[in-house]
């Protein structure tokens, strides 16, 4: 390896570095806001939220993966605060380890905010994915320290107990479980959806049949809906969303070390080509 190519290969990480922090830096420009969209999918959501009852009982199923939770996390967490200031009544649970990380981490976050420990009963991790998800949708065993009427709600009517149900999904066991095994068994109960970008393609089929209220599954609709619900972002709970320029700097870096990488093999065989060699 030569002096200059050695010196690009451990220049490139540093250099990355300070191309993204010069984005976060610099000013938005207008024409890359997440948040230009039509804001239909962030219409859905707040239709669905404004039509529960006050001091609504909410199931939330959170199951990011850590992969990708970083692209939905500050809708996620804008998500709670707004549930949260509607006075609801949050039940968390977890049917996959990674999620269950990802929520201890949330909670701890939302108790060091000051929340009212009374507004969060936590049910922990269940294992078993689908097959727990029809054991939840009978009954369901609230552990102790959750307020006495929603313990024996959730004992007599199980995941139907819940007046809004939210999904957190990742790669593992997102909305499509829930929609598939779950609702079906509790009467299709309002469901809301937050998941990550990849998920698009198989969750717009149940929004379009109804059995999703809502959904929020690109950075664009989540940006639209922090901005319907936070246009200030100073919501307790919420955290700074990812930076437009930045994420545009890293898709032309990214754009461009793939368009080099398969430069690299093809300009061979095109030289090969030319001087009427074989490949």
């Amino acid at each position: 390896m030569s002096d200059r190519a050695r010196l690009l290969l451990r220049g490139a990480p540093v250099a990355l570095v300070l191309l993204l922090g010069l984005g976060w830096l610099l000013p938005e420009p207008g024409g890359l806001s997440l948040g230009s969209g039509d804001g239909e999918a962030a219409r859905r959501v707040e239709t669905t939220l404004d039509a529960m009852r006050d001091a609504p009982l909410v199931v939330v199923g959170f199951d990011p993966d850590v992969g990708t939770y970083p692209e939905i996390r500050p809708t996620v967490r804008v998500l709670l605060a707004d549930l949260l200031a509607r006075d609801a009544q949050l039940v968390f649970v977890s049917l996959t380890p990674e999620g269950r990380a990802l929520l201890v981490a949330e909670l701890g976050r939302l108790e060091a905010g000051g929340i009212e420990p009374s507004a969060i009963v936590d049910l922990g991790f269940v294992s078993g994915a689908e097959a727990a998800l029809v054991s939840l949708s009978r009954s369901i065993r609230a552990r102790g320290g959750a307020p006495e009427a929603v313990g024996a709600r959730l004992a007599a009517f199980g995941l139907a107990a819940a007046d809004l149900i939210v999904v957190v999904g990742g790669n593992d066991l997102g909305p499509r479980t829930w929609v598939e095994q779950a609702l079906p068994r509790v009467g299709q109960p309002p469901t809301v959806a937050i998941a990550p970008t990849i998920l698009l393609p198989e969750l717009v089929p149940y929004v379009e049949s109804g059995q999703l209220d809502g959904l929020i599954a690109t950075p664009m609709d989540g940006a639209s809906y922090r901005a319907a619900v936070d246009p200030e972002g100073q919501r307790d709970g919420a955290d700074r969303p990812p930076d437009p320029l930045a994420l545009f700097l890293g898709m032309l870096v990214a754009v461009g070390v793939v368009g080099q990488a398969l430069g690299a093999r093809l300009v061979p065989g095109l030289r090969l080509l030319r001087r009427g060699e074989p490949a």
